[in-house]
């Protein structure tokens, strides 16, 4: 052999050596999953997996997300502050979805090699074939589109909610869950771990409709509360079941100790169904019951003298893009024409507690729009936090309590009109409206804030800055009917 060719074997054995030892990424998003409801914070949830990755790990007590489904979802896949991707939930037959000139994070990481996979709901729009999972990175995906089908059959509306790649599953009828389960199975069963992992489970549960099958509704008392907090409890242990699962599919793939899982609610518990005790509010409002989720990370790549420890180190889920980005080696720079730069910043010093202070001068929960009431939105500046508009909240005090609780309706008050501040690390709570009492730090955010009106506002949200400008087709049931009953892209724009 010349010495030519032996060069070009050690310059080939060391590029696969290296992208061998590439951290496999796994991330796993609980819909409505509330802040108190998991075992380790709630002793009436069973959740035997969530409490074991989380006391064996690193808890994150400061982890923010937005205060519904879909933005939280597109700031993860994108980088981005929720106004900068967008605050808007697609409906069904919206013809909108994340801006397609961003690059979405497992489109990123196939810079390195990465096998990337999703299992379970999308939320990011579909109308147009451009926005399929598998047209924006992963290599494979099965679950469904929209925000909330039917658990047990997989309708949304006017028809099947089923997609697996680049057709219709034809799975439906069986409890959702319970086919991620099998999906997982199949993806650890064909991933060839010769590359990195990139695994994004966004599932289902604990999102309305309140469904679960009768085998989970059986391990929590018939009678300890209402209906919907029951059921709710048993989706809690589905999820934890699919999730323990998976841990065990990396385990015995030999691929665990070179992981790390990152575990996050996408907001917070549900109105009148998920407990977020001891945070005020719930998902919909800029409270931290809304946007400060349960998050934990595990994982062999976690140091072991983070271990069964938490940390008070302020993250936003915009932050995991370049975090995951600059493990694998890739620059998480997507700037460009028609798109707001990357917001997130890496906190892997926060996980490794090398440096547990935030990287942000501030963190944007929301700016400046919402579905019910425009003007809403909360920054976060140092130790505080300012919610801007009213934030409805459709249940009174006693939903967030440690344990089950009587299940009523009524509201919490005094709500934020204009402004309400809080010294959210002194006060987490939030009891204590500053607004009047320190007029130069409201000042100070109110300013912050409004410094975001200085953005060209037609990027925005992509321009959708209220519920009546989210563009429909009322043709779209139409074609799904006409088209095999399951929803699907029916535009090529």
């Amino acid at each position: 052999m010349s010495i030519l060719q032996c060069l070009l074997v050690c310059v080939l054995c060391s590029c696969f050596v290296a992208t061998a030892k590439l951290p496999n990424i796994v991330f796993v998003l609980i819909d409505d999953l509330g802040f108190a409801d998991v075992g380790f914070r709630n002793p009436a949830i069973s959740s035997p997996n969530f409490d074991q990755l989380a006391k064996t790990g690193l808890v994150l007590n400061r982890h923010y997300v937005f205060k519904y489904c879909s933005p939280s979802r597109a700031s993860l896949l994108t980088g981005r502050w929720p106004h900068h991707a967008h605050q808007w939930n697609p409906l069904m037959d919206s013809t909108i979805g994340t801006n397609i000139n961003m690059t979405m994070l497992p489109a990123k990481l196939k810079a390195a090699n990465y096998s990337t996979h999703m299992v379970g709901k999308w939320h990011l729009g579909f109308f147009d074939p451009r926005y399929l999972p598998i047209n924006r990175g992963f290599d494979t995906s099965t679950g469904f589109f929209g925000c909330c089908e039917d658990h047990m059959n997989e309708k949304s509306g006017c028809s099947i909610d089923y997609w697996k790649n680049n057709a219709p599953d034809p799975r439906n009828g069986t409890y959702d869950a319970y086919n991620y389960r099998d999906d997982l199975t199949d993806v650890m069963s064909n991933y060839n771990t010769e590359n990195p992992l990139f695994l994004y489970l966004p599932l289902h549960n604990v999102h309305a409709p309140f469904q679960a099958p009768k085998e989970w509704l059986d391990i929590y008392p018939a009678n300890s509360t209402c209906e919907k907090r029951h059921t709710l409890q048993a989706m809690i242990s589905v999820a934890d079941n699919v999730t323990g699962h998976l841990v065990e599919l990396l385990k015995k793939k030999g691929i665990w100790d070179n992981t790390i899982m990152v575990i996050s609610a996408d907001n917070g518990g549900a109105p009148c169904a998920g407990s977020n005790y001891p945070l005020k509010g719930c998902k919909t409002t800029f409270f931290e019951g809304g946007v400060r989720s349960v998050a934990f990370v595990n994982g062999g790549l976690l140091p072991e003298s983070r271990r069964g420890q938490s940390t008070d180190g302020f993250i936003h889920i915009a932050d995991w893009y370049p975090t995951f980005c600059k493990l694998a080696g890739v620059d998480p720079d997507d700037s460009g024409t028609g798109k707001f730069p990357v917001d997130g910043l890496d906190v892997w010093p926060i996980i490794t507690g090398e440096n547990e202070k935030t990287q942000h001068e501030e963190i944007v929960l929301g700016y400046n729009f919402d579905f019910r009431r425009p003007g809403q939105g909360a920054i976060i500046v140092g130790n505080y936090k300012l919610v801007v508009g009213l934030q409805e909240i459709g249940c009174d005090s006693l939903m967030w309590s440690p344990l089950d609780y009587p299940c009523s309706n009524g509201t919490l008050g005094p709500d934020c009109d204009p402004y309400c501040l809080y010294d959210i690390v002194n006060d987490p709570t939030e009891m204590n409206d500053l607004s009047k009492k320190n007029p130069d730090m409201l000042k100070k955010l109110v300013e912050r804030y409004n410094s975001y009106s200085k953005e060209p506002r037609h990027m925005q949200d992509q321009g959708y800055h209220s519920e009546d400008d989210l563009p429909q087709d009322p043709n779209a049931c139409k074609y799904m009917a006409d088209n095999g009953g399951y929803w699907r892209p029916w535009k090529n724009i």
